[in-house]
């Protein structure tokens, strides 16, 4: 794959990512407790962006889900082990984050509603 062409995809996946995390958090955020809606999303953010190497030379970068799904797919059942463990691993990054945030916010709100004598 051309160079050029690699980034521009990149570039629109990216932009449609972002455009879909952002209605995909104004639904959650309306319908769901807020806690439950930052994991959801967080989780989200990691299965689309996590990245994982297809080629080694030169390196060539996919998002971690489709690389482990089209390796386990179409080479092997265990192929997409390296993909699968940086999903993991993003994954579970993305629950530090959903909980941190969670607090975080807790935290600010309980500070925002307390009552000075």
């Amino acid at each position: 794959m051309d160079p050029q062409n690699y980034l521009i995809a990149w570039g629109i996946y990216l932009v449609a990512g972002v455009i879909f995390s952002i209605l995909s958090w104004r639904v959650l955020h309306r319908y769901c407790w807020r806690e439950l809606a930052l994991v959801l999303e967080c989780w989200l953010l990691a299965l689309m962006f996590v990245p994982a190497q297809v080629i080694s030379d030169p390196p060539t970068w996919a998002p971690a889900l489709m690389v482990f799904v089209m390796d386990t797919l179409t080479i092997d059942s265990t192929a997409g082990i390296g993909a699968l463990t940086n999903l993991v691993l993003g994954l579970g990054l993305g629950l530090v984050v959903a909980i941190l945030l969670g607090l975080v916010l807790r935290i600010t709100r309980q500070r925002r509603n307390r009552v000075p004598l």
